[in-house]
């Protein structure tokens, strides 16, 4: 040990050198008494400066860490090798210290696409302080099989953007496919979610009801389908119509395999405008694969889906002048034009009587229409909405 990292070792020391000078010839007694108060002087300010640092070491705080989002938050991770299974990609994921605490719910191959998808719940994670909105993770260390590219990367975000798959049945029990839109303000993961929790029922719940009559195993692969909702802050331009527009797109990856399953739309609030309009379009194509998709349909699902419009008095001051705003009005219950062809025209788009079915969920009572709030998965100005009766 330093004799500067004891105080009392040097004390010690500088008492023995003191007594040593007595041992010197030529120091006298008037010199050696002040020889004595000017060692114990420096004996009391090296002791002080020694026992300060001390404390000072002790007390200092530790190396302040990156700032932190201190919620749960889910994240999509998507190009993932179809070879991969949970432990190779988990092992991978700790590997770019992406959080404190990981937890991946599920692992799907997506449609028509080479790779997987996986949902990943993490805790006390690094992500928000990247800039961006995704963050790109390369394979080129992983290159250990050669239908790997290189360039291959494998990205994480939470925006959901698109399809999502977020349960999928081995493929021998696949029947059926269940495709769900949030709303107006929602995400397309979070809206789905319990408030505070992790329990996404769509992906946690479902698939355990959605089972076979003959062995009881669940039938359904289940996906998300993520738009550009904001309400507040928004930078969308599209329209209802460019909104069914991209969805019908990626609608199209289900028709383009060997075998189209039976298909049921869940939609919330405007979520369920735009399965309508998608369904009209698709009604009136003579494109085979839409033709395909419209035959596929089963059954529609509706969750305070504003079928005649909706009161906007309450979303108009938050939109302001944004490039939004002609989307909301164009949904309002005055004067509406898209939502009047959609009642006209949406009867005819499943067929005849008994082709698919549609049920209608809804509040029987008013409820204030939107209020602002912030959600972990998306980390910006939502719209949270309670709807009354459609």
């Amino acid at each position: 040990m330093g004799l500067t990292e004891n105080p009392k070792i040097m004390a010690s020391y500088l008492r023995e050198r003191v007594n040593n000078l007595g041992a010197f010839e030529f120091v006298g007694e008037n010199n050696m008494s002040l020889l004595a108060i000017a060692t114990t002087c420096v004996l009391i300010v090296v002791t002080s400066y020694c026992v300060s640092r001390r404390r000072a070491l002790i007390t200092k705080p530790k190396r302040p860490k990156k700032q932190i989002w201190s919620k749960e938050t889910t994240y999509r991770v998507s190009g993932v090798p179809l070879d991969w299974d949970h432990e190779k990609l988990r092992t991978f994921l700790m590997r770019m210290e992406l959080a404190e605490v990981m937890v991946m719910k599920s692992l799907a191959h997506e449609a028509n696409i080479e790779s997987q998808t996986a949902t990943v719940t993490l805790t006390n994670s690094y992500m928000q302080q990247w800039p961006g909105k995704s963050r790109q993770f390369s394979l080129s260390e992983e290159h250990d099989n050669d239908f790997l590219d290189l360039n291959r990367s494998v990205s994480v975000e939470n925006d959901f953007i698109g399809l999502t798959t977020v349960f999928e049945p081995p493929v021998r029990d696949h029947k059926i496919d269940v495709i769900a839109l949030s709303g107006l303000g929602g995400h397309a993961f979070g809206s789905f979610k319990e408030r505070g929790g992790t329990h996404m029922w769509l992906r946690d719940s479902l698939p355990g009801y959605l089972t076979s009559e003959t062995d009881n195993k669940p039938m359904a692969r289940v996906m998300i389908y993520g738009y550009e909702s904001a309400v507040a802050q928004s930078k969308n331009m599209q329209n209802l119509e460019d909104l069914a527009t991209t969805f019908h797109s990626s609608l199209l990856a289900l028709a383009a395999g060997p075998t189209t399953r039976p298909i049921i739309l869940i939609g919330h609030s405007l979520g369920g405008l735009i399965i309508k309009q998608t369904l009209i379009s698709l009604s009136r194509s003579t494109i085979p694969d839409d033709q395909k998709l419209i035959r596929a349909v089963y059954g529609v699902i509706f969750f305070g889906t504003p079928h005649d419009g909706m009161d906007i008095s309450s979303l108009i001051p938050m939109v302001g002048d944004g490039p939004n705003r002609f989307l909301i009005e164009s949904i309002s219950r005055i004067n509406s034009q898209i939502i009047s062809i959609q009642q006209r025209d949406f009867h005819h788009a499943l067929g005849k009587k008994g082709d698919s079915e549609v049920f209608c969920f809804y509040e029987t009572l008013e409820s204030p229409t939107a209020q602002k709030a912030i959600t972990p998965e998306s980390n910006h100005l939502t719209v949270d909405f309670t709807l009354t009766k459609a």
